[in-house]
């Protein structure tokens, strides 16, 4: 299928990718293509000079190549960009994972392989080592809550555990206060393993869980959904770009999870002032049905950009307590709050098994 970008956006016609046109997202370019958002994709980093991506990742941060505690050192005026540069900054990839990631969400309109939203700005923050894998979830909670305070819109996820982790979910709340979407992937398993629980944070409430979809509307075989799911997305066979340059073809609820980041970039770009709810119900009420377990249904962005959604009825503020009551409570009640909380965290951990693993599994393309 030939579809055209619209004239409107003064760029030469392309054929749509399979999963652009699943989506339907040229048909959203003539209203929204990601101008002034951006998505902070916590990931490998991005290869930020390929060709794709050169003109939309911004510096980010790496918490796998300098100190988690420190911030980036800032080279001097004039100095060259090099290696260890772009590597502290979020801006090189060793694993290829998030500069695929990111260029499903926002590689150039001029490219071979468009993103879901070309004009969308790529936030990188490095959190996944050369194996794919992260070692601290609080470490990945810290790397969430600085791309919230370095100008995020939307955070892509494509990455979790079967573990949950407060530190991780304080940030993800972090994120909701500060009226940025979370999208985070439900996770991917072997064909001859029973069915997985979908993996944290995308178990969370306040994320925009996705799992995959096919060429058919139906759930890709190893994609792991469950009542937590609410929204699918092409997830097979994609055609990403990889670091170096070039591209790939890549399979997994990660890329799924990136189509959706891409999806809410152009809506809110189209819908600057709606905030992050309004985002996330446009894009699940406008789900085109597919096949059982697909959350809400599969992607339809044409109709998502178009939607009207209102915003939620003010919920009533919560009565006051007397100064005065509240100091005796707090003297009087504290040590039993103090016993509740170590009581709910020792639970939580009996419940899953014990405490976190090092090494939390993590997506795999």
């Amino acid at each position: 299928m030939a579809l055209l970008l619209s004239a409107q956006t003064g760029r030469a016609s392309t054929p749509a990718a399979w999963h652009l046109a699943a989506v339907k997202a040229p048909e959203a370019w003539p209203i929204a293509t990601g101008e002034g958002v951006t998505v902070a994709v916590v990931d490998s980093g991005v290869d930020a000079d390929h060709p794709a991506l050169e003109r939309s990742v911004l510096p980010g941060r790496s918490y796998v190549d300098v100190d988690p505690a420190a911030q980036p050192r800032l080279l001097a005026f004039g100095s060259d960009p090099g290696p260890v540069y772009e590597r502290a900054f979020g801006q090189a990839d060793p694993v290829g994972h998030g500069t695929a990631v990111a260029g499903l969400i926002a590689a150039s309109a001029e490219s071979p392989h468009p993103g879901i939203a070309p004009d969308a700005e790529i936030l990188p923050v490095r959190v996944l080592d050369d194996e794919n894998r992260y070692h601290d979830s609080a470490m990945v909670g810290a790397a969430v809550q600085w791309a919230v305070d370095n100008g995020a819109d939307i955070v892509n996820l494509s990455l979790g555990g079967h573990y949950d982790s407060p530190p991780f979910a304080e940030a993800i709340a972090y994120a909701e206060r500060h009226d940025v979407l979370i999208v985070a992937c439900t996770g991917n398993q072997h064909d001859d393993e029973p069915n997985e629980d979908v993996w944290f944070p995308a178990r969370v409430a306040d994320v925009l869980a996705v799992t995959g979809s096919d060429e058919h509307g139906e759930r890709w075989r190893t994609a792991v959904t469950g009542a937590e799911t609410d929204l699918a997305a092409p997830g097979a066979n994609l055609v990403a770009p990889k670091p170096g340059g070039g591209y790939k073809t890549v399979t997994g609820t990660s890329f799924a999870t990136a189509v959706v980041s891409g999806a809410a970039a152009l809506v809110r770009s189209a819908h600057p002032e709606w905030s992050a709810d309004q985002v996330r119900r446009a894009l699940t009420e406008t789900a085109a049905d597919g096949g059982p377990d697909l959350g809400e249904g599969v992607l339809d962005v044409a109709a998502a950009v178009e939607a009207e959604v209102l915003p939620r009825p003010a919920e009533p503020a919560e009565a006051e307590i007397s100064p005065v009551w509240s100091a005796a409570a707090t003297a009087a009640g504290g040590g039993l709050l103090g016993v509740s909380a170590l009581l709910l965290r020792g639970g939580r951990g009996a419940r899953r098994g014990g405490r976190l693993p090092s090494r939390p599994r993590t997506m795999a393309e």
